[in-house]
This record gives C-alpha cells, structure tokens and sequence, in this order.
C-alpha cells in the first residue's frame, strides 16, 4: 500500500540532495496544500507520478517510478611504466547495467544494481541491508592515456580498466566495451 509518510520523507531527501539545504515547513502547514474535496492518497500518488516523469524526463535515474540513491563505488588506481589501472567496486551490478566512456579528459562510470539475487522477479523485502541503487563515479584521467587501447572488465563486482600510458597521446572522448 502507499505510504504517504514515507513518500513525503523520500521528497525531503531529494530536495535535500537538489538543493542542499533542509525542506522549509511553515509551522504545522504541510508544503502543499492538499485540497479538501481531494482523495488525499490519491492526490499524492498522482503528484508523484507528475514528479517522477519530469525527473525522467530530465535524466534523472529511476527504477519502476522509485528513484534510486546515488553511490560513489569504492576505487584503487595503480600505475606501472606501461599502464594505469583502475579497480572499481560495483557488487551486483550486470554487464548491460554499466556505462564506461571517457570524455574531455575524465573516466565516467555509471552503472545500475537491481535488487540481488531476484534475477528480475518482482519481490517485496522483508529485510534489507542493502538494495538497488545508482553508481557513479567519475575519475580525472592522468596525463597521457593512450585512449585506443583502454580494456575493461567486470568479475566478480570488480570493474577492472586498463589504460596504456603514452607520452605522445592526444586526449579525446571514448565509449569504452566492457568485456
């Protein structure tokens, strides 16, 4: 069932996250008025569904009208005389889920979890420590990369990427294939 506590705290978080600054509430009134002859729940699911296909519209991610929280993955980059490496943590995210380009100069990665281990079975949580969320991160690239020969892989939760070094490189906007 809607919950529409619930969805009223999700609303302050993100005008938190857009904003950054606390939700204004003047005294007991609520932020909009819901009109009296109005079926209350309705009105908000209605609100929302306006909410969630302008923030569709806009780009922003979603997951069957959920927005999903953003997360900075955990990185390790390494270097020797012929390459850098960069190791990005994404559990439970699926090859199709992932997006790795390189553009004016900066490693994107972007990638979508599912909720684990439902292979894509509506399901509803009775317990979760963890759930489906939006990965992003996005890293300054050293100078020098050779861009034709960057490698990526994902295994095991890990996005593996390998840059060749290159004195004489030019740096230019890359979509990368992950293996």
């Amino acid at each position: 069932m809607f919950n529409v506590e619930e969805q009223t705290t999700r609303l302050e978080r993100f005008y938190k996250q857009i904003t950054g600054t606390e939700p204004k509430r003047g005294g007991d009134a609520p932020f909009a008025q819901i009109p009296p002859e109005a079926n209350p729940e309705q009105y908000v699911q209605e609100n929302l569904q306006r909410l969630q296909s302008v923030m569709e519209s806009a780009g922003l991610p979603s997951v069957s009208g959920v927005i999903l929280p953003t997360v900075l993955p955990r990185i390790a980059v390494f270097e020797d005389k012929d390459e850098y490496r960069f190791a990005v943590e994404l559990a439970g995210v699926k090859k199709p889920d992932l997006n790795v380009q390189i553009t004016q100069g900066m490693l994107r990665i972007s990638a979508i979890r599912h909720w684990p281990g439902t292979n894509g079975e509506a399901q509803q949580p009775v317990y979760a420590e963890l759930g489906p969320c939006r990965f992003e991160r996005v890293i300054a690239l050293p100078p020098f990369v050779k861009f034709d020969s960057t490698d990526a892989r994902l295994e095991n939760g890990i996005l593996t990427i390998k840059c060749q070094k290159d004195p004489s490189a030019v740096r230019r906007d890359l979509k990368i294939e992950v293996a």
